[in-house]
């Protein structure tokens, strides 16, 4: 039996994929049998009741889930002085590559980094950091194809029209993250559509050009996200580059809602942002474009084009898949 203490943000939210990640990886990880689990969610992480519960698990590893990180950081030191003996993994979700992280790395050096792209690698290498690249996962038996009547019948029940192409894109409204780009793809045959949490706390100028440019916003929580993905056509990814946003990351460097719209067999159109490019190769329905032009031209690509057959691409993140790769990384880890 393996103790493992997870340290992450565990809320159900359906537009922020290092929650979902995080909740799902938790949920995955308590099924099996070998594993005992402690969940501390950082939000209430620096009481001491928190702490008092890991002195008391002593976990075998404390594995963090976030970034990460300055502030994630210093909770993995603490984490650490109250179960000196347990080996510490980061999960390096939307690494922030400041000086301030690069500066406390050799200090509290986890002993070993997950990343999801060689380029988030080579960073905790710098710092004498042990790295392995293993993908998020996806649930698969939830994001599903659908049949043309399944998808006719959605669009029915959520009054959605038959006669266009529907665009989604599921995230938060944030000028980092490229959604201007949205405005410009919805047309009288298109409908662009966005699924967005909590739109009151993102950019609200951006919201309400959307809203003008007729793009549909969709503010309230959906546990039932993957039907809008089982009606939409297309899943639209602008997220800007590293280097176009002054080296910082808006998202996850493997975006869950990437994976869940190819586990859909949804045709992809996205930025070759993080570790998409590394992972999953063009074609089969997944369009790289890197300016507004190239999405233009993806799209009208993907209207002319055969069916897309992006499922078998993320079989690998199959989230049992995934699970067996991360509990073979921590019996290594303890050998």
């Amino acid at each position: 039996m393996i103790k493992i203490c997870l340290i992450g943000d565990f809320k159900v939210c359906p537009d922020r994929s290092i929650y979902k990640m995080a909740a799902q990886l938790a949920d995955f990880l308590s099924k099996e049998k070998d594993i005992s689990l402690l969940l501390c969610h950082k939000e209430h992480f620096t009481r001491p009741r928190s702490l008092n519960r890991i002195r008391r698990f002593q976990p075998d590893i404390i594995h963090l889930l976030g970034k990460p990180d300055s502030a994630e950081l210093f909770r993995l030191q603490l984490a650490k002085l109250s179960a000196p003996r347990a080996k510490t993994v980061i999960s390096a979700q939307q690494p922030a590559k400041t000086r301030t992280v690069k500066n406390m790395l050799p200090y509290i050096k986890p002993d070993l980094a997950i990343c999801l792209s060689q380029k988030c690698a080579a960073f905790f290498k710098e710092s004498g950091i042990e790295t392995v690249i293993l993908p998020n996962g996806v649930d698969m038996t939830v994001f599903q194809p659908v049949s043309p009547e399944i998808k006719a019948e959605l669009r029915r029940q959520y009054c959605l029209p038959q006669n266009k192409l529907l665009l989604l894109h599921v995230g938060p409204i944030r000028s980092g993250r490229g959604v201007d780009l949205l405005r410009r793809m919805q047309n009288p045959d298109t409908q662009v559509i966005m699924a967005v949490s909590n739109p009151g706390i993102f950019n609200r100028t951006l919201l309400e050009n959307l809203r003008k440019s007729s793009c549909m916003i969709l503010t309230s929580f959906r546990p039932n996200i993957a039907d809008w993905y089982a009606l939409a056509d297309c899943y639209i990814y602008p997220m800007l580059l590293e280097e176009d946003t002054n080296h910082q990351i808006f998202s996850s460097e493997m975006p869950l809602s990437v994976l869940e719209a190819m586990s859909s067999n949804l045709p992809v159109i996205t930025t070759p942002f993080g570790a998409l490019p590394e992972v999953f190769t063009e074609g089969e329905g997944l369009y790289y474009a890197k300016d507004d032009f190239e999405f233009l031209k993806a799209f009208q690509a993907h209207i002319k084009n055969p069916p897309p057959n992006t499922r078998p691409k993320v079989s690998a993140c199959n989230w049992p898949l995934v699970i067996t790769s991360l509990k073979e990384i921590y019996a290594k880890l303890l050998a």
